[in-house]
């Protein structure tokens, strides 16, 4: 920790790449909520006692035959500080942790997060997954959750969020939850359902329902126009590769006559079930990169106007 912020009633909001994370949908969430928040880093773990680094191997970037840098795997806290008035914070105080899910000692892993939440006055946390389901991309996104409180859970009922049900393998989010719940802190998760026949990343479509869930669970006052916008060219572009190809069009219409109901089981899919995967993962669909550059413009037009207001 490079520094212990001073904080209140504090929520931590984290995801972690990988086997929690299909479409990066849920880590794109978190980095969204960083840029909006201009939230600042302050902690790490250490990925040298939970990665295996022939799977996860380190980035390095060299140019003109210098080493410019050496990137790890990271998991990283941020922190965003409520403005304060005369009566105290005027929302809550906010812990964002962006990571990637550890290969071992996951329950030691655990503990670190939790030994940051502890020192920084973190009360509860809500963290956001994302998986594949035969679910077509024309439909709202699924977003279903859970939570330890009776209180959290009617206000995901509140906010359209069905009660998670599943049985079966789980990954660091469950962990951690149940780690956190044992030791007094308030616990919740939210996911959201991508299509699995669109390999395209991010999926803005589940990271804009993803936020807009968590904004209503706790009226952060989120500014969503532009993603939810971009999330609908999203869509428009799928629908238009889907309509170039007679096969998955057909699968695709097959998905929408059956519905969600039968077609979501909570498990996210290790493979493509269909047979049917010719959406690109490249080329006209957003990438993260183009997708971050798009609000980091327009959040920063924001603040310009924003300041010319005042």
């Amino acid at each position: 920790m490079s520094t212990v912020p001073d904080l209140e009633n504090a929520l931590l909001v984290g995801a972690f790449a990988g086997w929690n994370d299909a479409a990066s949908a849920a880590t794109w969430a978190i980095k969204f909520l960083i840029n909006q928040w201009e939230a600042t880093p302050f902690a790490d773990i250490d990925p040298e006692d939970y990665f295996d680094f022939t799977e996860a191997r380190p980035q390095t970037r060299v140019t003109g035959g210098a080493v410019r840098r050496l990137s790890w795997p990271a998991n990283r806290f941020y922190v965003h500080r409520a403005p304060r008035t005369e009566h105290g914070p005027a929302r809550r105080d906010i812990v964002l942790l962006l990571g990637e899910e550890p290969h071992t000692r996951w329950k030691g892993f655990a503990q670190d997060v939790l030994d940051v939440c502890r020192q920084c006055q973190v009360e509860d946390m809500m963290l956001l997954g994302s998986l594949v389901a035969e679910v077509p991309h024309t439909a709202p996104v699924h977003v279903t959750g859970t939570a330890g409180e009776a209180a959290t859970l009617r206000r995901m009922d509140a906010s359209g969020i069905e009660r998670a049900t599943y049985e079966g393998p789980t990954g660091i989010l469950t962990v951690i939850q149940d780690a956190a719940r044992k030791d007094g802190f308030g616990t919740a998760s939210l996911w959201g359902t991508a299509p699995h026949y669109v390999s395209a990343t991010p999926n803005l479509p589940v990271s804009e329902a993803l936020l807009d869930r968590l904004d209503g669970i706790y009226d952060f006052g989120l500014r969503l126009g532009d993603l939810a916008r971009a999330a609908r060219r999203f869509t428009q572009r799928v629908s238009s590769l889907v309509a170039e190809d007679p096969e998955v069009s057909a699968y695709v219409r097959e998905l929408e006559r059956k519905g969600t109901a039968d077609s979501l089981s909570g498990m996210p899919l290790a493979e493509d079930a269909s047979g049917v995967h010719r959406i690109p993962t490249e080329g006209d669909l957003p990438s993260p990169e183009q997708a971050i550059q798009d609000v980091e413009d327009w959040l920063r037009q924001f603040r310009e106007d924003s300041g010319r207001d005042a």
